[in-house]
């Protein structure tokens, strides 16, 4: 029994950790390694082997910040063994000496980049090569933005831009949009849309195809991007004894929400949701006379019927693609979409008759249709 909790105690010990991250970093286990330190050091943080292991580690891996955390509380540790207490005092004077780091930002909307990292210096230490090679390695698979880097002390291009790396400092290297094409696909920005819908249905026939325009405001919402605009259609609609009539009432708003991917270096698909609402004039109803109030339906007049024209509120939920060409600050695009129309009737209504007013009430009293648009759009970078 003594000898089981001994074992157990053992088992929970800062050196039991050590002991096992050495035979693990022997055979090549190296995450086996780091687990084991990093389970020894949460017991201990001051401890030395363990702190020397982390460093070994942390090295290899190019992990500069961590290398220096642990060289340093290992150094300062009131215990343990001075040789090699002084061997991580010398490893984190070296490492403060030989390398510097780097703060990497992007533009609005930028999460990440792909970026060569190219020394311009003249390096003759082994392990401060290696320490370039495996950092352009790992920003050529992805690097975060924002991001902190470390690198050995020189100066150098991160994706094209100039950097000067003092060893024991930081720089702050922030890359322009320029570096970007897409970048101000990806900000926030202002947008100006103009195009033609189309509507269809049977409720809806008796409306025209027409001029579309709106003018909003976009931004990022993580890989998503939210936008809000306002809207103004010049649309006309037809009927009985009716011309082409067009109705300046047709004020409304519309929210989308998109998916940015980028094709190439300046172009984006981006397929999205939207929800828009506007008046809709020129809803056209066919009326029996002789009720009170006058019953109506959705479509043409017969002969015996009294032709209504109603504006009443449109709700459209729909789908959108869009393909947009960045170039610099400016965005160009063209978007498509198609909706499905719910047209709110304002029922029971009114209906003013050479100075008479008649009631009516329609049934149904919501419209269905589609809706079909185009639209070129110009959007500002902000």
């Amino acid at each position: 029994m003594i000898l089981l909790l001994a074992t157990a105690l053992a088992a929970e010990s800062p050196a039991w950790h050590a002991a096992q991250a050495r035979q693990f970093l022997k055979r090549g286990w190296l995450d086996d390694a780091d687990a084991e330190v990093r389970t020894g050091l949460l017991l201990d943080p001051a401890h030395v082997e363990l702190n020397a292991l982390c460093v070994e580690l942390a090295r290899g891996e190019g992990d500069i910040e961590r290398a220096l955390a642990c060289a340093s509380a290992g150094a300062a540790a009131d215990t343990g063994d001075l040789d090699a207490r002084a061997a991580l005092s010398q490893a984190e004077a070296w490492l403060r000496s030989n390398f510097g780091f780097v703060e990497v930002r992007g533009p609005a909307g930028i999460g990440s980049v792909r970026a060569a990292i190219v020394s311009t210096s003249l390096l003759l230490d082994e392990e401060l090569r290696a320490a370039v090679t495996g950092a352009g390695e790992r920003a050529r698979k992805g690097l975060p933005l924002p991001s902190r880097l470390a690198l050995p002390a020189g100066d150098y291009t991160l994706h094209g831009e100039r950097v000067h790396v003092e060893a024991g400092g930081t720089s702050l290297l922030t890359l322009p949009p320029s570096r970007f094409p897409s970048a101000a696909a990806r900000g926030k920005r202002l947008d100006l849309g103009v195009g033609v819908a189309a509507l269809s249905g049977h409720d809806l026939a008796n409306q025209l195809p027409g001029l579309e325009t709106e003018l909003g405001f976009s931004a990022p919402l993580g890989t998503l991007r939210i936008g809000a605009a306002a809207t103004w259609a010049l649309r006309g609609y037809s009927g009985v004894d009716l011309g082409h009539e067009v109705s300046p009432y047709t004020i409304g708003g519309v929210l989308r929400l998109g998916m940015p991917l980028e094709i190439g270096k300046a172009l984006v698909f981006a397929p999205g949701a939207s929800l828009a609402g506007g008046m809709l004039p020129g809803l056209e109803l066919a009326c029996t006379l002789g009720g009170s109030p006058m019953a109506c339906r959705p479509g043409r007049a017969d002969a015996d019927q009294l032709p209504v024209y109603a504006t009443g509120f449109a709700l459209v939920p729909g789908a959108s693609f869009a393909m947009e060409l960045n170039v610099g600050p400016l965005v160009l695009g063209l978007r498509g979409g198609i909706g499905h129309v719910f047209g709110v009737l304002p029922t029971p209504g009114v209906l003013d008759e050479d100075g008479q007013l008649t009631d009516w009430v329609s049934e149904p009293d919501v419209l269905h249709g589609a809706v079909y648009s185009g639209a070129s759009t110009l959007s500002l970078g902000l």
